[in-house]
């Protein structure tokens, strides 16, 4: 003999949630599809409001704004998408992210998963790479006549680059312990070899201590 206890409470209506998260897409791929699917039950029709914001990318300039709604009816479990189109370009910029955000979903439902996400951009143009001094610091004898700073390419070499420098007073005077300086370094397309410049140094017959100027 069975007792059969029969259900009385409604049934369950789901949560919306986002498929994936994160989210990615090369810069020069267009546009990314983003998947949102309604799980755990489909009584009643349900919707939910979708939007972008910047994260690192720039809307107008790496993406364009996306804004909507998405709707279930009862019944229905199927995903649902909107596209964010992504605006490719020819600077390099490294890869960059947007924010998407599901928010007032039905009263009768939830969002449920991770809310926000990212969609990130993955960058498709060859790295220029940057330019650093190649120490955290150089030291010369007063004596020395020149010190010579090297600066250096790192990270990639498409492209061509040039940096300015320029010596600047510390504790030490230009004119007096060593020769101002200033001008440009330049790299071509592909060359990634160290430049440098020099440092006059003045020699006089003072104590003065150790001095310092900044470049």
């Amino acid at each position: 003999m069975v007792l059969t206890i029969n259900e009385d409470d409604p049934a369950p209506v789901g949560t919306v949630e986002f498929s994936a998260t994160p989210y990615s897409v090369d810069e020069n791929g267009g546009n990314a599809t983003i998947t949102v699917s309604r799980v755990g039950g489909t009584n009643h029709a349900v919707s939910v409001e979708y939007a972008t914001s910047d994260a690192g990318a720039t809307a107008g300039v790496d993406y364009t704004t996306a804004t909507g709604s998405l709707s279930w009816a009862a019944g229905d479990d199927t995903d649902k998408t909107f596209t964010v189109s992504v605006l490719d370009d020819t600077t390099y910029e490294w890869d960059e992210a947007v924010t998407l955000t599901l928010s007032n979903v039905s009263t009768n439902s939830s969002i449920s998963g991770s809310n926000p996400v990212a969609l990130s951009i993955t960058e498709d143009d060859p790295n220029p790479g940057t330019v650093e001094f190649n120490a955290a610091g150089y030291s010369v004898w007063e004596n020395g006549t020149t010190a010579v700073v090297t600066v250096q390419r790192v990270g990639g070499s498409a492209g061509a680059i040039s940096v300015q420098y320029a010596t600047s007073d510390d504790t030490a005077i230009a004119g007096s312990d060593y020769t101002a300086t200033n001008g440009t370094l330049s790299w071509a397309d592909g060359d990634a070899t160290d430049k440098t410049f020099v440092v006059n140094i003045a020699d006089d017959y003072d104590s003065e201590g150790n001095e310092a100027l900044s470049l």
